[in-house]
């Protein structure tokens, strides 16, 4: 590291790992809408000053309109990695509608360009242009990222902090998380990305919050639609065909309607049957030993809501409400939630559910999709992402406890609330510059989806499926990637994770769980060990699990044969213990087959018509 004119936010920074050199110029920090990094900032830098502290201790005192204040930055080298922390000293009294803060800190430009960007849920992105990419639990999902340099070099990002976004900009030579408040950021070199994110999961001290073992492993419904009554009997006879190791999510339910008037939610919506009906349906899940998690939100306030008060509404620093979901259906604006003013409702609503129906796992839209954001409260008092972090996982957690130890569960899963929250469906979207609904519209020369989220968090963290349907589909035919689809279960395969289907019962429900299940099931809380683009093609992946399984995808158009199995595009092979499946070519026909001490299943692929229920041999 060489000092700048600007302490370390212009120094031009090295990592030499072995004959490969890579730098990157200073970290750029804003504050009070201004780029401190840069000479012609209209903020004035009086001084840079060297102190002492655990690395390279620098104070970079700053003067402007709002005041004086000090940017304290801190490098050291600890465990092969390099650790960048930020901070403010010194900074002007807060004030009604007015505090400040550090606003984003990132890195600066870099020396080589990347060829290969990670993200997300499980993205590689191959030679892209400019594009941000926000943090979400559909979107960036994690707070490292992973960079395969043109120089060789391997790098994963990491910030403790709870990032904004990831930028990368090839022409500028960006490539950060940029991140606001107090934080540090981490660099990790190794001999690939997936190295990195384990040495990542190797440090990280959270322990898996109380419902995760519970939780691990189970096949998914996710069901948005059904009376009651019929969709007991549904879900009673896919108990019949062994689909007893289950969760059932169930979205639509709520007394004014689905996201309307929240969050006054009970009792249920009689539209779709009695009371009595929605305590048959917990009760049909409950007698197999299937998990029942209805659908609450928190996210939104509508100004409908019985006690509907501004005090509990999030504000802008412009002192306005701060306007959220607009429910076209019913012509109605809601408003963000006042994190720290939701007790009451959850504690209201948690117990009627208790007392009427008993639930035994609880799904809260939205808290793992959304980043836990900043606020302002109605008097004007600034409130930084953490609180709603904490009060979101604390959420979590009081709820698990008061329905005695229910697995906890939201929408897509992101990192930030490990150790509270239990579990997630993933929503694990695709690139498509030209995608229509929900796609990463970023240009590239190629892209491919990825196991990522679950390298690091797959024994911490359960994740289901890989996404709601048509979110999966992104416009693309239902038949070829939908949720039922070899693309959509290869997907699920690759992170091992428990297949989610969107209905209660049909010949495609029953096939997925017995082509599944028990290869998903021998994967539950085991780790993964490597993961190796074969031939280095992102087509063709090969995952490795700590405890010996190995599983191989062809995700790619021309067939592949590995490990004596010849797959075609969205073909795998998984062998685990004694537990085996795969989607292959026989004699040029695609099949698909699983075999477990349990049971032996083969199908020739005379599909149904879709929703179509056929007999199948017991």
């Amino acid at each position: 590291m060489w000092p700048g004119s600007r302490g370390i936010l212009d120094a031009p920074i090295g990592l030499e790992c072995e004959n490969r050199r890579l730098y990157f110029r200073g970290f750029r920090v804003k504050a009070t809408g201004d780029d401190l990094e840069q000479w012609s900032a209209s903020t004035q830098l009086l001084e840079t000053r060297e102190e002492g502290g655990e690395g390279y201790r620098v104070r970079h005192r700053f003067r402007n309109w709002a005041g004086t204040f000090d940017v304290m930055g801190e490098l050291r080298v600890a465990g092969e990695a390099l650790r960048a922390r930020f901070w403010l000293e010194n900074a002007p009294t807060a004030k009604p509608w007015f505090q400040v803060t550090l606003e984003g800190v990132s890195f600066g430009a870099w020396s080589a360009p990347a060829k290969r960007v990670y993200a997300g849920p499980g993205n590689v992105i191959e030679n892209p242009k400019a594009f941000r990419l926000g943090y979400d639990g559909h979107n960036l999902a994690t707070s490292f990222v992973g960079f395969d340099f043109a120089n060789g070099q391997a790098v994963v990002m990491n910030n403790d902090a709870i990032p904004d976004r990831l930028e990368v900009d090839p022409e500028a030579g960006i490539y950060s998380l940029v991140t606001p408040h107090a934080q540090t950021l981490e660099l990790f070199p190794a001999e690939n990305v997936f190295a990195a994110v384990k040495r990542i999961r190797a440090e990280d001290r959270r322990q898996a919050s109380g419902g995760v073992a519970q939780l691990a492993g189970r096949f998914t419904f996710d069901l948005w639609s059904g009376r009651y009554g019929e969709s007991a009997r549904a879900l009673e006879r896919a108990a019949e065909y062994g689909l007893t190791d289950a969760l059932v999510v169930w979205h639509q339910w709520q007394r004014w309607g689905y996201d309307y008037r929240v969050p006054d939610i009970y009792p249920p919506n009689p539209q779709w049957g009695t009371l009595e009906e929605f305590k048959a349906l917990k009760e049909a899940c409950r007698k197999n030993g299937t998990l029942f998690a209805p659908h609450d939100n928190y996210i939104d306030f509508y100004p409908d809501f019985e006690g509907f008060t501004y005090d509990s509404i999030a504000f802008r620093q412009n002192g306005t409400p701060y306007r959220a979901w607009f429910n076209y259906g019913r012509e109605a604006q809601s408003y963000r939630a006042r994190p720290d003013k939701l007790t009451p409702y959850v504690q209201r609503n948690v117990r009627l559910l208790k007392e009427g129906v008993a639930p035994t796992a609880y799904f809260i839209d939205v808290w793992s999709s959304a980043a836990p954001y900043d606020y302002w409260t109605k008097d004007g008092k600034f409130e930084e992402r953490k609180t709603t972090q904490r009060v979101w996982g604390e959420t979590f957690a009081w709820i698990r406890q008061e329905l005695g130890g229910a697995p906890q569960l939201s929408e897509a899963g992101h990192d930030k609330l490990i150790g509270w929250l239990d579990g997630a469906d993933t929503q694990q979207l695709r690139v498509d510059a030209a995608g229509k609904g929900f796609t990463w519209r970023i240009e590239c020369g190629d892209s491919e989806r990825i196991p990522w989220i679950d390298v690091a968090w797959h024994d911490k963290f359960i994740l289901h499926g890989a996404g709601y349907e048509g979110r999966y589909q992104g416009g693309l035919d239902e038949k070829e990637h939908g949720a039922y689809s070899d693309d959509y279960l290869s997907t699920e395969v690759l992170s091992g994770r428990p297949a989610m289907v969107p209905a209660a019962f049909n010949r495609d429900v029953v096939r997925v769980h017995w082509l599944l299940n028990e290869a998903m099931r021998a994967l539950v809380l085991d780790r993964i060990d490597a993961v190796e683009f074969v031939g280095d093609n992102i087509h063709r992946q090969h995952v490795r699990w700590e405890k010996g399984g190995e599983v191989w995808v062809n995700r790619g158009a021309e067939a592949w044969t590995v490990a004596g199995h010849t797959l075609p595009q969205y073909g795998f092979y998984v062998r685990a213990g004694d537990v085996e499946a795969a989607v292959e070519l026989k004699e040029g026909n695609r099949v698909e087959w699983s075999r477990s001490p349990r049971w032996r299943y083969e199908e020739g692929r005379r599909r149904s018509v879709a929703g179509e229920v056929r007999e199948l041999p017991r």
